[in-house]
């Protein structure tokens, strides 16, 4: 299960890169990928490439995330495109006779670069060969017209409607529509509309709006034992953020901040679940139907603000100066309008878009830092988890 956090999805491919050679060496086998946002491109480049080691798909996976830059998923802030865009919102926000603009950001490019990175055609023939393990590939989105979570899946069974969640489910042929959809920001990327199958024709934004963490579509698709690598953390900081005055972008990357209580809410509503079907066996009274015991591997930052500090350092040492405005002239700007090396809470908001080749190769080394960290701390089913997190 891959959850959604921009442009930082390099973090979840290079924790799987340390995760992959012992699932092997244990036999265990990826056979449902779920991802949200960038978590949904993960999901759907791993698919296509499910007829390879997992290990061979997560190197490979960690080398596009190497070659991403600013310029494949959107195009330049100062493009003509790009200023009229940006002069029609602000003129929309002064209420002037204008063109509504549907995003801050264009992200025509991002289409032709999902299409070349991964080969939709692929997945159906891995879903139905022998070669691969995997059974169904999901992604979720959501709908602008209903607010609830749709669950794109090619694969698997079809599970019932979730009234409690609001979430539905629908049987799809992947493709990057549905890709993009589930990572279309609100307000920074435009809506996307999905017209296959008609049932759910419409506009839909990122999965990650009220279903970051896409851990309930796994277990409803079938899912005996989640690997769970989530982009935020809700472990506070072991140095606070100082005491001033909070501005409009501290106060957006606290939004954000929601992703990570949905997270580790779902993962401690997981381990109850499985201590009470636990209970009922020492009772005699096996669990039964959804109630089951799922084992489970969780890797996340170790902190909320983590992957903040890096961008804001990365942005500092790499895209701060006068040269970097020559050389990177779209990454030094965003630094300078959401004013990135004020504080870790700016550099975590800026990090949401941080497509920059060094800020990359550190979200790699922290993922497979945080994997290890997972692999190296004792656990009731190693490497799988029943109990809670804290317990030891």
């Amino acid at each position: 299960m891959l959850a959604g956090g921009g442009a930082r999805g390099a973090y979840e491919m290079g924790a799987l890169s340390v995760l992959a050679p012992v699932l092997e060496e244990q036999g265990d086998r990826v056979e449902i990928l779920v991802g949200t946002s960038v978590g949904a491109i993960n999901a759907a480049y791993l698919a296509a490439n499910a007829h390879l080691p997992l290990s061979e798909a997560a190197a490979g996976g960690v080398e596009v995330w190497r070659r991403l830059r600013y310029r494949d998923a959107m195009r330049s802030l100062l493009s003509p495109t790009s200023l009229s865009r940006l002069a029609r919102f602000f003129a929309t926000c002064l209420s002037l006779p204008v063109t509504a603009v549907s995003s801050l950001l264009d992200t025509t490019p991002l289409r032709g670069t999902i299409n070349r990175i991964i080969e939709f055609g692929r997945i159906a023939d891995n879903i139905a060969g022998e070669a691969s393990p995997l059974r169904c590939v999901a992604v979720v989105a959501t709908s602008y017209e209903t607010g609830r979570s749709i669950v794109f899946h090619q694969g698997g069974d079809t599970p019932p409607v979730n009234e409690e969640r609001a979430i539905d489910y629908v049987a799809v042929q992947l493709t990057d529509v549905h890709v993009r959809a589930s990572g279309a920001i609100p307000v920074v990327f435009p809506a996307v509309e999905v017209t296959e199958p008609a049932s759910c024709r419409g506009w839909y934004g990122d999965g990650g709006a009220r279903l970051n963490a896409p851990l309930d579509p796994a277990l409803e698709l079938g899912a005996e034992r989640v690997i769970v690598i989530g982009l935020n953390s809700a472990d506070p900081p072991d140095e606070p953020p100082e005491a001033a005055k909070p501005d409009l972008f501290d106060g957006a990357a606290s939004l954000l901040g929601v992703l990570a209580d949905q997270l580790t809410t779902d993962v401690a509503t997981l381990t109850a679940i499985n201590e009470a079907v636990e209970q009922g066996d020492d009772d005699g009274k096996e669990g039964e139907g959804p109630r089951r015991r799922i084992p489970y591997m969780f890797v996340v930052p170790s902190d909320r603000l983590k992957i903040g500090r890096i961008a804001l350092d990365v942005y500092k040492r790499h895209y701060k100066g006068v040269l970097a405005i020559l050389r990177t002239p779209n990454l030094s700007l965003l630094g300078r309008i959401t004013d990135a090396a004020r504080n870790p809470m700016h550099g975590e908001l800026y990090s949401y878009l941080f497509l920059g080749r060094e800020f990359m190769d550190e979200l790699i080394e922290l993922g497979r830092s945080d994997a290890q960290r997972w692999l190296d701390t004792e656990h009731d089913q190693w490497p799988w988890r029943v109990g809670s997190p804290t317990e030891t």
